[in-house]
């Protein structure tokens, strides 16, 4: 039976339960929805009340999801699994779910305190992203437990760990970023430069996805059997936390994505050398595969 079979299939990759498939699913045919309807009305991306933050917080939020649910299933199980991943999809779906109606509202979802119905939207947000964040920190720091990932290859468990390291310091950043912005807002400032020109959403998205392509570069290797699908990982992760400071260094200095000085300029031949270098280790010959 079709249906059967993608509920199979949609287990094996880790959504285990009708309420995960769900949930990702929503996330996914949400940012979908939102990124039809924001190119039909041709809006423009800097505009805060058009489609865009419905489109990326729906796409984004789905794959991230998703990506906690399938590294749970690769860690050592604990009797408190499924409460871990009933909680991080309820909260991340209503968080979404929020950003969403404020767009629909004609509202700024972010540092938006007009009215009470705004300032307790916010206050729910951050609470409902918080509540997230505790479970990915639980399941980031189980991962780096010796021997918490077994079944995986050395490339994939390495993407695991690396992967979710980064996504909790992305986080954390967002926090960072968040009230800075909460900060200028209050003194009539921008809540989304700093110094200037410096983006502050840019270091927290530089490094949030580095789970999902450390994960297929791993699942790759391993297809392929390449010989030194480990340090690939090890090297791509190296270059996700170059790209990382170079985004936290541009911000930070009030500069913009691209302004260039010595020291960014140098970030950024750091990050291109070590992918570089990961793409020599994917050429280089040798027997045997990643496999333990």
């Amino acid at each position: 039976m079709p249906y059967q079979n993608w509920v199979n299939r949609a287990q094996s990759l880790g959504l285990k339960s009708p309420w995960e498939q769900a949930c990702v699913l929503a996330l996914l045919a949400s940012g979908l929805l939102h990124a039809c309807l924001f190119w039909l009305m041709d809006q423009s991306w800097e505009d805060p009340l058009s489609f865009r933050k419905a489109t990326l917080f729906g796409l984004s939020t789905g794959v991230t999801l998703w990506s906690c649910l399938w590294a749970i299933d690769k860690i050592h199980p604990k009797p408190y699994d499924p409460a871990i991943r009933n909680t991080l999809s309820l909260t991340l779906l209503l968080e979404v779910f929020l950003i969403t109606l404020q767009t629909w509202r004609k509202e700024q979802s972010h540092f938006n305190h007009h009215g009470v119905i705004n300032g307790l939207i916010e206050l729910a947000m951050l609470l409902l992203i918080s509540i997230a964040v505790l479970a990915i920190l639980q399941i980031t720091y189980r991962a780096w437990q010796p021997h918490a990932i077994c079944s995986c290859s050395p490339a994939m468990r390495w993407a695991i760990r690396w992967g979710m390291l980064l996504l909790c310091i992305s986080v954390l950043v967002g926090y960072l970023i968040t009230w800075i912005g909460q900060y200028q807002a209050l003194r009539g400032d921008s809540p989304t430069l700093y110094g200037g020109r410096g983006v502050l959403k840019f270091p927290h998205g530089a490094a949030l996805h580095a789970i999902q392509t450390l994960a297929l570069v791993a699942w790759i290797s391993d297809r392929w059997r390449i010989p030194k699908g480990k340090a690939i990982i090890d090297t791509l992760s190296l270059a996700h936390f170059c790209w990382l400071a170079y985004a936290m260094y541009q911000t930070f200095s009030g500069k913009d994505r691209f302004e260039f000085d010595a020291f960014s300029a140098l970030l950024i031949i750091a990050t291109g050398l070590l992918s570089l270098a990961s793409l020599r280790f994917w050429l280089a010959p040798g027997p045997g595969s990643t496999r333990s």
